[in-house]
C-alpha cells in the first residue's frame, strides 16, 4: 500500500511539462543543434535497463517526465514531445521551454501510441513510470533511456547522472559538463556562504492530508543527495524501515521537533493554511524557529527531484532558512 501511495504521489505530482514546436510527420527534419566535438556516435549509455546504444545523434527526442524535460533543456536538447501539463511550471523554466508540444497525457501511464506518432529517434523516461511491458513497447519505437528517479548508491547525485547521460546520448557532452560544473559551483558557494549549516538536519516531504506527511527516508533519494551536498544530514524517523519514503501520521508530527530544516509541500493551499494554524503543528521545532519552508506542489516536486535547471532556484529559495540555522 505504501509503495502504491508513493508511486501515485510521484506520478500525480511530477507531471509539469511542455516542449518545443515540431511537425510530427517530418521525421527526417533535424530538431537539434549539431553534436559538439566531445560527442561521438555510436555511443553507449547506462540505464536502469542496462546499456543502451545510440547509433547516431538523435534529432527527435521525446521525454516522458517533467524533470527529464528540464534536464534536456539545460543541456541544450530540444524535445519534440513531452507530458501534457497538469501543474504550473517552475519559474526557473521561464523563457526556456515553449508550450507548443504538450501532447502526451501521462495520467493513465505512458501513451505508447501517441509517442509513436511523434516519430522519435530517442525516448527518455523515468523508472517509476515505465514497467517492463511498457519498456518493451517503447524500445521497439526508438532507443529508450530509463533513468532512476533516485540515486544508484554511488556518490554521484541523480541530477548529475541525468544531465551526463542525456548529454552523452544526444551529442551534448560539452554542454552537460558545463552545466554540471556550474551547478556544482553554486552548491559549493551556498555551503561556503552558510558554514553553520554543516551537520544540521533536514526532513522533506509532501502533505497527503491534514494528518499524513510523506517523508524522505533514504540518503539515496534525489532530494537527500541535493541537500546533503550542502552539508546537511537527513533526519531519519524512528521505526520507518528501509523504504525511500514513509508516511508520518499527524500523531507523530512531534517526531519532527528536533529537525533543523523542514521543507513541507502541499498541492492544496487550503490544506497548507489549515496545517499552519494547527496548534499541534505550531509547536514543532522548525515552525517555532522559522526554519519551516512551506511550499506548493511545483516547488516540493522540484525539491524531491532537483534538476540542473531547478537547483539554482532551489538554493535561492532556501537562503533565508539556511541563514537561520
Amino acid at each position: 500500500m505504501l509503495r502504491r501511495l508513493v508511486v501515485t504521489l510521484l506520478a500525480g505530482t511530477l507531471l509539469l511539462a511542455a516542449g518545443c514546436t515540431s511537425d510530427p510527420g517530418s521525421a527526417a527534419s533535424p530538431s537539434q543543434p549539431p553534436a559538439d566535438p566531445s560527442s561521438h556516435f555510436p555511443t553507449t549509455v547506462h540505464t536502469t535497463h542496462g546499456p543502451v546504444t545510440v547509433d547516431r545523434q538523435p534529432q527527435r527526442v521525446v521525454v516522458l517526465e517533467d524533470q527529464l524535460l528540464e534536464t534536456s533543456i539545460a543541456v541544450g536538447v530540444h524535445p519534440v514531445g513531452a507530458p501534457a501539463p497538469t501543474t504550473p511550471l517552475g519559474p526557473w523554466t521561464q523563457g526556456r521551454i515553449e508550450r507548443a508540444v504538450r501532447t502526451l497525457p501521462m495520467t493513465d501511464g505512458v501513451p505508447v501510441e501517441k509517442v509513436l506518432t511523434l516519430h522519435p529517434d530517442l525516448i527518455v523516461a523515468r523508472d517509476y513510470l515505465v514497467d517492463a511491458d511498457t519498456y518493451a513497447q517503447l524500445k521497439k519505437i526508438a532507443p529508450t533511456l530509463v533513468l532512476g528517479v533516485d540515486g544508484d548508491g554511488s556518490d554521484t547525485p541523480a541530477w548529475e547522472t541525468d544531465a551526463r547521460t542525456i548529454g552523452q546520448a544526444t551529442g551534448h557532452v560539452t554542454a552537460a559538463r558545463r552545466v554540471i560544473g556550474s551547478v556544482r559551483a553554486k552548491i559549493g558557494q551556498a555551503r561556503k556562504d552558510h558554514p553553520a549549516i554543516v551537520g544540521k538536519s533536514f526532513q522533506l516531504g509532501n502533505l497527503q492530508s491534514a494528518s499524513q506527511f510523506v517523508c524522505t527516508n533514504s540518503d539515496r533519494t534525489s532530494s537527500a543527495q541535493f541537500l546533503r551536498a550542502l552539508g546537511l544530514k537527513l533526519a531519519k524517523l524512528g521505526g520507518a524501515g528501509a523504504d525511500n519514503r514513509v508516511v508520518l501520521s499527524k500523531e507523530r508530527f512531534a517526531d519532527l521537533d528536533d529537525v533543523d530544516l523542514l521543507i513541507m509541500g502541499s498541492s492544496d493551499a487550503k490544506l497548507a493554511r489549515q496545517l499552519a494554524a494547527d496548534p499541534l503543528f505550531r509547536r514543532v521545532g522548525p515552525v517555532r524557529q522559522e526554519t519551516l519552508d512551506q511550499v506548493d506542489l511545483t516547488w516540493v516536486t522540484a525539491f524531491n527531484i532537483p534538476t540542473a535547471l531547478s537547483i539554482p532556484a532551489l538554493l535561492h529559495n532556501l537562503t533565508p532558512y539556511l541563514q537561520r540555522l
